[in-house]
């Protein structure tokens, strides 16, 4: 595999096949990270800014364990957390991730911030464990005039915790990382004219999180390429809400059904590339700027601003899906605003509440998905 440090400008010719690259580094998303020469910085969420911890020297990889058993965490944490977060805690008291060089946790999510008191607390009594050093990204989004320098002023700490970097590294990692933006706008364009569904879409834009972004960016432009000619899917289009999903199982359950999956509201799918990062100005403000106002998490205030993409994308779709398994503690308190929404404009929607993560939906829960598909195509 070929690998760009920030600041290189040269052209990564990308393989036969770019979707099954793209596919390979979502699914062994590890061993991609591990294969390249920076040290691994992990970041828990997509609101920690990538162009900083990349200027840094840094590879940024999004912590991403699988489900299963978490023995390490089960003596420290209690039910209420979520299994990703839980996980995490699991990979980092199991000492199961040697070379994480740095750990940044953002706190624009209560679990999130937990998870840094929760290991912070870990390395005050157990010293001799081998974890990473740990920052707090201290990010708030609620859009407030005292919010905004807050939040200004953590980011510029969080710059000054890094490796130092010059000003023309950042400006490069901004580049790099809005060329990624772009291949996954090509992508989600496809989408958006109905030659890719969303189980086919999902690790195709997931790997964003997983690669070199300079990679990425070679790669998914051409699986655009790769992809424009095919046919249109038919079906009822259908958005997801809820807890984000990374993974395709509740894809592939509602279009085994003849819907197509054609958005998801939140920062695994439609949402994971946004606007870019504006390359004019001050380059610290401009990326507190993207992460402040463009990237998309659990807690928006106010409700308005957090309901802005979904209130324009459910207009166009033909359904509403809720995702909200029995985990979630977070996602289900705008349920009935968004609800009320949908019902004012005529929107159809379904509510499950089975977890989709192991791809064992029940039957009854089957039984509703074709239900509301069957309601759909009516």
């Amino acid at each position: 595999m070929t690998r760009m440090r920030s600041g290189e400008n040269r052209i990564v010719t990308p393989p036969a096949s770019a979707v099954r690259s793209l596919r390979q580094a979502y699914e062994a998303r590890l061993e991609w990270a591990l294969a390249q020469p920076l040290p691994i910085a992990g970041v828990t969420s997509n609101t920690v800014p990538w162009e900083l911890l990349r200027a840094a020297g840094l590879f940024p990889l999004l912590l991403s364990p699988p489900r299963g058993p978490t023995p390490h965490a089960d003596p420290w944490m209690e039910d209420v957390f979520q299994a990703r977060i839980r996980g995490i805690f699991n990979g980092l008291a199991g000492e199961e991730w040697p070379f994480l060089s740095l750990l940044v946790i953002p706190r624009t999510s209560e679990q999130e911030h937990k998870l840094f008191l929760y290991v912070r607390e870990l390395a005050r009594l157990e010293p001799q464990r081998a974890l990473p050093r740990t920052l707090l990204y201290n990010l708030l989004h609620a859009r407030s005039p005292e919010a905004w320098p807050y939040g200004l002023e953590r980011t510029r700490e969080l710059r000054m915790a890094l490796p130092a970097f010059s000003e023309e590294a950042l400006r490069d990692a901004i580049v790099e990382s809005n060329r990624a933006r772009e291949g996954a706008r090509a992508l989600l364009r496809l989408r958006e004219d109905g030659r890719l569904c969303g189980s086919e879409a999902l690790p195709l834009l997931g790997a964003f999180y997983f690669m070199d972004r300079g990679e990425y960016a070679t790669l998914a432009l051409a699986a655009a390429r790769e992809l424009a000619e095919r046919p249109r899917i038919s079906g009822p289009r259908v958005l997801i809400k809820g807890c984000p999903l990374d993974h395709s199982d509740l894809h592939c359950a509602i279009e085994a059904h003849g819907a197509v999956v054609a958005g998801e509201d939140d920062w695994w799918g439609s949402r994971i590339a946004g606007q870019d990062v504006r390359q004019q100005g001050d380059p610290i403000e401009a990326v507190f700027e993207k992460y402040y106002l463009d990237a998309p998490g659990p807690r928006v205030f106010p409700p308005s601003a957090a309901d802005e993409w979904f209130a324009q994308t459910a207009a166009k779709v033909d359904g509403v899906v809720f995702y909200l398994p029995p985990e979630d503690d977070v996602f289900g308190w705008d349920f009935p605003r968004q609800r009320a929404v949908l019902e004012l404009r005529g929107v159809p929607h379904l509510l499950i509440r089975d977890d989709a993560s192991q791809g064992d939906l029940s039957s009854e829960c089957h039984d509703r998905i074709e239900e509301f598909v069957g309601r759909l195509q009516r």
